[in-house]
């Protein structure tokens, strides 16, 4: 039979058809199918699609709407017609919505909008079709093999009741049969008269919906339907055809409450008009919980049971229509955590899962029941507000207020076994309706306000305005160029020379630019941001260090060596925090041939406060090697006695900002005499940044300070003028010895 043929086909790997014109899209589909078990094969376009499809006969097919050559939905309507019980799920973007619905008329069974930011969904839709697929194929299965049961039933009790006839012997033998196969059945048994009196009805009665069969015969089965507008339907359809197939009603069991069952029917009519019915019906309540189940896993969120970004994009839907039509305003706030990273990577996923929980739960504590909170991945939560007033300004206040609410709650410190946590949230909020954006520029408003926030310097709240989207179009197509500027060698290191209290150079920092064809040279605070939020930071840390270590090799052969003897490298918090962190560093070391004792590593105070166990073990690992560890920008910071103590650091550089008002600001210039002497007494070096002035330098030399870097010496060189600055200090000071 058809339908044995297809259950038997998928005890194999499920066969999945991706059509869509777009590699990018396919390839991706593949690659994560594949991953949980699924062979994928793939079509450019609907017509090698529909090749593929007769003569593969895929489980289900993916395909896009929107194809040259043959489109989606002629494809769909060749699989309609030749393989209706194929599941087919379109795949198009925001504008083509009309398309989608033309296509879930002609029979697609789900659909999903690109771009696909989180592959789950897909894996959620697949799953879904493919059950529900594999459902409607065993209750096909089903229904034959009661069709055939039923006649065979039928044909045995007709046999024994002409056997009856003949002799008592075969009348017992029949009985005897009869009753076997009767009280072996797993499917309740039933047979009623046109007014519903149960006449007989099988012992598996109990075991279905829990009635003792005594208890029934005699009464009507009607009276067991829980829905009156079902029962009547069932009868009317009896009626008219005579047959009712899987018919999904409730039933009262024998406590009280309801159950769902598949009932099948059968209505046989008498030559003087009466007649009888009779079938089968069975409990599916475990079949629709698992349904149930598929369906809420689809559109909810595993960890945290909040609604997914596919359910929240439907409730916004339904939130703009209804601002639309009625004038009245919502909001929508995205959420990312401030450092939730460096807690999940220090601490462990665990830890970071439950803290996700506690957001989640705390976000539910601060809405009304009508709000929507979700989660759309990672650390990312989002809250709709719908229906807060009319005027604008009255929407704005309240989601401000709502918003201001959300960030103390989150703030208070959350406990998780031994950890006491404190984490803050940039909160990115857009009103809606602005003009006639759909929800999926909502999300992109609120997204680019909240990148806005953690640009303010996180913690901080901050509304959409429509110039910001240029803004965030401008970051991307950064982004996008910043991906190739090592392939294409635009990474540029630029050197500062640093200076010892003779004048004379002592080493230097290395100092990253980027040298983009378009925009000319660009400074590390405009495109540093975009490669921590998009890991970019790791291939350019490494570029950096790889390409200093290798100046450094050369600078230690020749005139510079004695005057280069120290080299200083920015490391950002996210490459640092890399377990394998130390050994990358021996690896480019050894690679490069360097002297490690020639290379310093600058890290702020805040990658030291954030793990001082995991940085002091770092740092142990460097120093043992002879590499140099500096805190950069001290005192902006965390600075702390404590923690200074902890680390083997060799050098603090006292940042520009007390520098730059030492000679005129009595606090400044009582800080940075604090940190020198503090300095002193814990036995390190101390260079101060920033030095601008003769004063400045007087002042520093004054208080202790023998190290300097600064535009007052020289502002940060390409290599070449570095190379010629330090080669002109020597000269002068070889030129003062002689005299």
């Amino acid at each position: 039979m058809p339908c044995m043929d297809k259950m038997q086909g998928q005890s194999r790997r499920a066969v999945i058809l991706t059509i869509d014109d777009e590699q990018a899209i396919r390839e991706s589909f593949h690659l994560y199918l594949e991953d949980y078990g699924y062979t994928v094969i793939e079509a450019e376009n609907g017509r090698v699609g529909i090749a593929l499809f007769e003569s593969h006969k895929p489980d289900l097919v993916l395909v896009d709407l929107r194809m040259p050559e043959v489109d989606g939905l002629r494809v769909l309507e060749h699989v309609v017609s030749t393989s209706p019980d194929t599941p087919i799920i379109v795949v198009s973007g925001t504008g083509v919505i009309d398309d989608v619905i033309e296509a879930l008329h002609l029979g697609a069974w789900d659909y999903m909008l690109k771009p696909l930011q989180d592959l789950s969904v897909l894996l959620h839709a697949v799953r879904k079709n493919l059950d529900r697929s594999r459902l409607i194929l065993e209750n096909r299965m089903y229904q034959e093999h009661l069709e055939v049961e039923v006649r065979k039933r039928t044909e045995e009790l007709h046999q024994a009741y002409q056997a009856v006839q003949q002799t008592n012997q075969q009348l017992q033998q029949s009985e005897k049969k009869y009753r076997s196969i009767f009280e072996s059945l797993t499917d309740v048994y039933f047979q009623v008269d046109l007014d519903g009196v149960i006449a007989e009805i099988s012992p598996s009665v109990y075991t279905n919906i829990e009635h003792q069969r005594e208890a029934l015969l005699g009464n009507h089965l009607w009276d067991l339907f829980v829905e009156a507008d079902v029962c009547q339907g069932m009868r009317a359809r009896l009626n008219e055809v005579g047959v009712v197939t899987d018919l999904e009603a409730l039933l009262f069991d024998g406590n009280g409450l309801e159950r769902s069952c598949s009932i099948t029917a059968t209505r046989e009519r008498s030559s003087e008009g009466g007649g009888r019915i009779y079938g089968v019906f069975r409990d599916i309540t475990e079949r629709k919980q698992a349904e149930a189940q598929i369906e809420h896993q689809a559109y909810h969120d595993s960890l945290t049971n909040l609604p997914n970004r596919r359910l929240l994009l439907d409730r916004l839907d339904l939130a703009l229509s209804r601002s639309k039509r009625h004038g009245y305003a919502g909001a929508l706030l995205l959420i990312d955590l401030d450092r939730f990273k460096t807690i999940n990577d220090s601490l462990g996923h665990s830890v970071g899962d439950q803290l996700l929980c506690e957001v989640a739960l705390r976000l539910a504590n601060v809405l009304r029941e009508e709000d929507t909170v979700a989660r759309i991945g990672g650390d990312e939560f989002v809250v709709l507000l719908s229906d807060i007033g009319s005027d604008t300004q009255a929407a704005a206040r309240r989601a401000q207020g709502v918003a201001e609410k959300i960030s103390y709650e989150l703030s208070l410190p959350v406990r998780i076994r031994d950890h006491e946590l404190y984490i803050t949230p940039s909160i990115g909020i857009t009103l809606f309706p602005i003009q006639n954006e759909d929800s999926g520029v909502v999300l992109q408003h609120g997204d680019t306000a909240m990148y806005q926030a953690k640009a303010a310097g996180r913690n901080a709240i901050c509304f959409f305005r429509p110039g910001m989207q240029a803004e965030a179009d401008k970051r991307l197509d950064m982004e996008k160029d910043l991906r190739l500027a090592i392939a294409r060698d635009q990474l540029k290191l630029f050197f500062q020379a640093q200076i010892d209290e003779n004048g004379e150079v002592c080493g230097a920092e290395g100092l990253l630019r980027w040298e983009h064809p378009q925009y000319g040279l660009i400074a590390p605070d405009r495109f540093i941001p975009v490669a921590e939020e998009t890991g970019l930071i790791l291939p350019i840390g490494e570029w950096v260090l790889q390409t200093a270590c290798e100046y450094i090799t050369k600078w230690s052969k020749g005139e510079l060596s004695q005057s280069l003897s120290h080299i200083a490298v920015n490391v950002s918090p996210w490459q640092f925090r890399q377990p394998d962190f130390p050994l990358q560093v021996e690896k480019i070391l050894a690679r490069t041939g360097t002297d490690p004792r020639r290379l310093g590593l600058e890290l702020t105070e805040g990658v030291v406060i954030d793990n001082v166990a995991d940085t002091a073990d770092k740092m142990a690992s460097f120093k043992a090697i002879g590499v140099k560890i500096s805190i950069d920008d001290f005192g902006t910071g965390y600075s702390s006695l404590s923690y200074l103590k902890k680390l083997p650091l060799d050098i603090l550089k006292i940042d520009r900002s007390f520098i730059e008002e030492v000679t005129v600001d009595e606090s400044n210039a009582a800080i940075v005499g604090t940190i020198i002497a503090m300095a002193d007494h814990l036995g390190l070096e101390v260079i101060a940044e920033g030095v601008e002035t003769q004063e400045q330098l007087e002042f520093l030399y004054n208080s202790g300070c023998k190290r300097y870097q600064g535009y007052f010496f020289s502002k940060p060189l390409p290599v070449e003028q570095f190379e010629l600055f330090v080669s002109d200090s020597i000269r002068r000071r070889l030129s003062n010895c002689e005299s």
